[in-house]
C-alpha cells in the first residue's frame, strides 16, 4: 500500500475520533447541564439563635395562634440539631383559648384552654415541617391523616 493512503487513513481515522469525542462530550454536557456549569450548592447552615427566632414568629403567624393564641405562653422545650446547624429540630408549647386548630371563628368552641405540642424542623433556615400536636401540619393547614 502506498504511504500516501496510509497517512490519508490516519489523518481519517484521528478526525473521525476526534468529531465522535467532541459530539459524545457535547452530548454529555447538554444532558448534565447543572452538574457542569453550575458551581455545587452552598450549605447554609443556621444558628440556634436563627433557629428559635423564626421558629417563634412562624408560631406567632399561624392561624391557630393568631385566632386565640394566649399572649407569651410560647415556650420552647428542646432545640437540637444533629448535623451541626444543617438541620434543627425544635419543640414548642403555646397554650389557645380553644380546643382545634386553625382559624374556627366560624364554629361554636368550648371555652376550654388547650395546650399544643409543635415540632418544627428546620433546613437551610428554612422551615421544611411544623407539626402541632402530631396531628395538624401548620404549614398547610390541614389534618394529617
Amino acid at each position: 500500500m502506498d504511504s500516501r493512503y496510509l497517512k490519508a487513513a490516519f489523518i481519517l481515522a484521528f478526525v473521525s475520533i476526534f468529531l465522535v469525542t467532541a459530539i459524545f462530550v457535547t452530548v454529555l454536557i447538554s444532558i448534565n447541564k447543572t452538574t457542569f456549569l453550575k458551581p455545587p450548592a452552598r450549605t447554609v447552615t443556621c444558628k440556634q439563635e436563627q433557629a428559635i427566632a423564626l421558629t417563634e414568629q412562624f408560631i406567632k403567624n399561624t392561624p391557630t395562634y393568631t385566632f386565640d393564641g394566649i399572649a407569651d405562653s410560647i415556650k420552647k422545650i428542646k432545640a437540637e440539631t444533629p448535623d451541626n446547624g444543617q438541620t434543627w429540630q425544635l419543640t414548642y408549647l403555646f397554650k389557645c383559648r380553644h380546643p382545634g386548630y386553625g382559624d374556627r371563628s366560624d364554629q361554636v368552641l368550648a371555652e376550654a384552654i388547650t395546650e399544643h405540642s409543635v415540632q418544627v424542623t428546620i433546613q437551610g433556615c428554612r422551615i421544611v415541617t411544623a407539626i402541632c400536636d402530631k396531628n395538624y401540619d401548620l404549614l398547610t393547614n390541614k389534618q394529617i391523616k
